[in-house]
C-alpha cells in the first residue's frame, strides 16, 4: 500500500508517469472504487447523496470513456488500464487534499469568509489539471500543451455534465 501511495505521489510531483503504474486489472478496480468513494465523500459535504452518487458515477464514466476514445484515436488502447489507474489514483490523493478545504468552506457557511480556502481549492484544482496533463502527455505521446488542453476540456465537460444532475 505504501508503494502505491509513493507511486501516485511521485506522479503528482511529476517524477513518474502512467507507464510506471503496474498493468493490473485489480489495481484499476481498486483505484476506480477509491476514486468514486473519495469523490463521493467530498461531494457529500455540499450535495445530497441522491445527487452526489450519480455525479461521481458520471464523472468516472466520462473519465474512462473520454480516455479510451483518446487512446484509441492515438492507437494506444493498450495503455488504458495503466492510464486510468494513474488518473484515478492521483484523483484519490487530490480528493484527500480537497476534503479539509471543503470542510473549511462548508463550516464558514454562506455568510462566512471562505476566500482563503476557496483560493487554496482553486490552486489544488490547477495542480490537478497539471497532473492530468502530465499523465495524458505520457499516455498519448503528445506535447504537454496539448495534454493541458485535453485536461482543461475534460474538466469543463465533466463539470458541465455533472452540473446537469440535480
Amino acid at each position: 500500500m505504501r508503494a502505491l501511495f509513493d507511486l501516485f505521489l511521485d506522479i503528482c510531483l511529476f517524477r513518474k508517469g502512467p507507464q510506471d503504474v503496474p498493468a493490473s486489472a485489480m489495481l484499476l478496480k481498486v483505484c476506480a472504487l477509491a476514486y468514486a468513494l473519495s469523490g463521493f465523500v467530498v461531494l457529500r459535504l455540499s450535495t445530497p447523496s441522491s445527487i452526489a452518487i450519480p455525479q461521481i458515477l458520471l464523472d468516472l464514466a466520462l473519465l474512462a470513456g473520454l480516455l479510451y476514445l483518446a487512446l484509441s484515436l492515438r492507437r494506444y488502447p493498450q495503455r488504458f488500464g495503466q492510464t486510468l489507474s494513474a488518473l484515478t489514483g492521483v484523483g484519490v490523493l487530490m480528493a484527500v487534499l480537497a476534503l479539509p478545504l471543503m470542510v473549511w468552506i462548508v463550516q464558514q457557511g454562506p455568510e462566512g469568509d471562505s476566500v482563503l480556502p476557496s483560493m487554496l481549492l482553486l490552486g489544488l484544482m490547477g495542480w490537478s489539471i497539471a497532473i492530468m496533463a502530465h499523465i495524458l502527455r505520457h499516455a498519448l505521446n503528445i506535447p504537454l500543451w496539448v495534454g493541458t488542453i485535453y485536461a482543461i476540456s475534460y474538466t469543463f465537460i465533466s463539470w458541465t455534465m455533472t452540473g446537469w444532475i440535480g
